[in-house]
């Protein structure tokens, strides 16, 4: 459980619980702009790695399923909070050294249908992400830093995740980008899908909840109960009660580049969506960008993204001019779980089932611990069966420009600034 303690430098003008001062009131919309929306945009190029384990839920054992990870690559069930906060840039996926945070969701299989009726499941490549942080310091309660040692795991089908803000009020959606002639070519829907045809990229996001009990570090319970949606969705909605204490918003949005369409799959088969949050920022960083960073131009769920290098906004956050590759799949065998996870004709399921956790040896996480990690294909995958053996994938549909949920898809190349207007 917190303590309530926090540094010097946060602790001023709050309770011990974390409590601020109430909003000005003479607080002027104008002074921010167009919107007291705050949106902090993070892109990480490539995922950390890919293993069967979980340092939420099970520090003893396998998981129960493939988890995809990004940021450091201290992903071993048996990780700290101050493994993470710890961590050098090189050895992180994270853009920025202020924050080494590890999220997670269950791994993206392509899913080969073999002309002998097996089947090949294959880790979906070229995969990115964007931490999207959302705040409105308008509304109370004030929005606070994740304490250290925090963690929560949310889930498509929690009660409130189904009410949200994006398009017709949600927290999960899918979409299906194409560019066709100089022409975006799209379809979006509100729940987790994966379409039968191609995409040039395909994304997927979640946001997670932000009301929090005070209590908790989510090390404790089910690791979900310490939290809560506001009671409309909303970003700046009304806390429940019992949930008085607000975290900024974390929407996590993954992108599947030269998606093949055809048949794909979570690597729990479901299609229940859940991603997993254990905060690693450096104590004082996120509080100082909530407390100061300002709002972009733009109104509502979608202002311009702020608070970053990238959007010239030097004070809060320090690039990582060093980012690691992830964890290739033999250093994951030698220091995690030693079973294979790609190319593999069944998934590897099942709590504390299959080969033993291999047990945490080391104390500091070190690059001769990592024989390929800068290997530039880190899961290089065995050789694909002759086409022969394959099933003929379904070819690409012409997808309808309807109305979008999210705004419009832009390329996968494209980034950080023009995504920073859509999510």
């Amino acid at each position: 459980e917190w303590d309530g303690d926090e540094p010097d430098d946060e602790a001023e003008d709050r309770d011990e619980f974390g409590e601020e001062d109430e909003p000005d009131e003479d607080f002027d919309e104008g002074d921010y702009g167009t919107s007291t929306m705050v949106k902090m945009c993070l892109f990480y190029e490539s995922p950390a790695g890919h293993a069967r384990s979980d340092p939420i839920i099970n520090q003893i054992c396998p998981s129960d399923h493939v988890h995809t990870f990004y940021g450091p690559l201290y992903f071993h069930p048996k990780t700290s909070y101050e493994d993470l906060r710890d961590t050098p840039g090189r050895l992180s996926t994270a853009p920025y050294l202020e924050n080494q945070s590890l999220y997670w969701h269950p791994t993206i299989y392509q899913v080969v249908e073999n002309q002998d009726n097996t089947r090949t499941y294959i880790l979906a490549p070229n995969l990115e992400t964007g931490p999207y942080y959302r705040w409105d310091n308008t509304v109370l309660p004030r929005t606070e830093a994740f304490p250290p040692g925090f963690r929560m795991i949310a889930h498509s089908s929690d009660i409130g995740a189904g009410n949200g803000e994006v398009g017709s009020g949600t927290n999960l959606g899918t979409e299906c980008c194409n560019f066709v002639n100089g022409e975006e070519d799209y379809e979006e829907w509100a729940s987790l899908n994966f379409p039968q045809s191609t995409c040039d990229f395909l994304g997927i996001w979640f946001s997670m909840p932000t009301c929090w009990d005070g209590v908790s570090l989510g090390d404790d319970n089910d690791h979900k109960s310490h939290m809560a949606y506001t009671t409309n969705g909303a970003v700046a909605g009304p806390c429940p009660d019992g949930f008085d204490h607000r975290f900024p918003q974390i929407q996590l949005f993954i992108r599947v580049g030269d998606y093949k369409g055809g048949k794909y799959q979570l690597s729990d088969s479901s299609e229940d969506f859940h991603v997993d949050f254990f905060n690693g920022w450096k104590e004082g960083s996120l509080q100082k960008i909530i407390d100061n960073c300002q709002p972009g131009e733009g109104g509502g769920f979608h202002p311009e993204c702020t608070c970053t290098p990238e959007e010239g906004v030097n004070e809060f956050l320090t690039t990582n001019e060093d980012v690691a590759s992830p964890v290739c799949a033999a250093d994951v065998r030698d220091l995690i779980v030693d079973e294979e996870i790609d190319y593999i004709t069944a998934l590897p399921r099942g709590t504390c089932q299959g080969p033993d956790l291999t047990p945490r040896f080391w104390t500091t996480l070190s690059d001769d611990l990592l024989d390929c990690q800068q290997s530039p294909n880190i899961f290089t995958p065995s050789p694909l069966p002759p086409a022969s053996q394959f099933v003929t994938q379904a070819p690409r549909d012409s997808l309808s420009s309807a109305a979008s949920l999210m705004g419009a898809c832009v390329t996968i190349l494209a980034l950080p600034i023009a995504l920073s207007f859509l999510f």
